[in-house]
């Protein structure tokens, strides 16, 4: 069992984010670069508890980019105050209401799609690898019809049953170079969690 207080805990207080899976998204960074001055509009899937959101505006930011739009997508309420910023209590699975929210935004693509989702458990592994993969097929029509050609995203994936057969088809569809694992050392040893990296 892992000490709830563990060092990514407490130096997510230190630096104001709301949750230790922040740092999950700065080693992805820093490893991989996804986010660069050119990244003016990105999207979030599933972004409670919204530290990813935290650690990407101020990326954004410290890069200077002017003008980007970040627009976050969970079926929690999110409710927070940040420049630049628009949350959204959706269920990214509904496809009409999505293009809705992208097309009253004035978005037809994205640079750059990033997903710390993760369904419900109910602590049965063959049911929620099959809720947790049939969640991660739901959203890829975004992916497929929102991110401009040759950009970019960071999705969280469990490896349970049905994951090599997904990450095989990822890289036959974005290709074999452009698709990478990534654990980062802030995940939990125990967790299943890895993401997958489209460069």
């Amino acid at each position: 069992m892992f000490k709830y207080q563990d060092p990514y805990f407490k130096k997510a207080k230190e630096q104001w984010y709301v949750a230790r899976s922040a740092f999950k998204l700065e080693e992805i960074q820093n490893k991989f670069h996804l986010i660069d001055k050119k990244t003016k509009i990105i999207l979030d899937i599933g972004c409670a508890p919204w530290s990813w959101m935290q650690y990407t505006s101020w990326l954004l930011l410290k890069l200077w980019v002017k003008g980007f739009k970040i627009l976050w997508f969970d079926i929690q309420d999110v409710k927070v105050k940040i420049p630049n910023i628009t949350t959204y209590k959706q269920d990214v699975t509904d496809v009409e209401n999505v293009k809705k929210i992208l097309t009253q935004n004035n978005i037809s693509k994205v640079d750059f799609i990033q997903s710390d989702m993760a369904p419900f458990t109910i602590w049965l592994k063959d049911i929620d690898a099959i809720r947790a993969f049939g969640l991660i097929e739901e959203t890829l029509r975004i992916y497929n019809e929102y991110l401009k050609e040759d950009w970019r995203f960071a999705i969280k994936l469990f490896m349970w049953p049905g994951f090599d057969e997904l990450v095989l088809s990822m890289k036959k569809k974005y290709g074999w170079k452009n698709i990478k694992l990534f654990k980062p050392n802030s995940s939990r040893k125990e967790s299943k969690e890895i993401f997958l990296i489209k460069i």
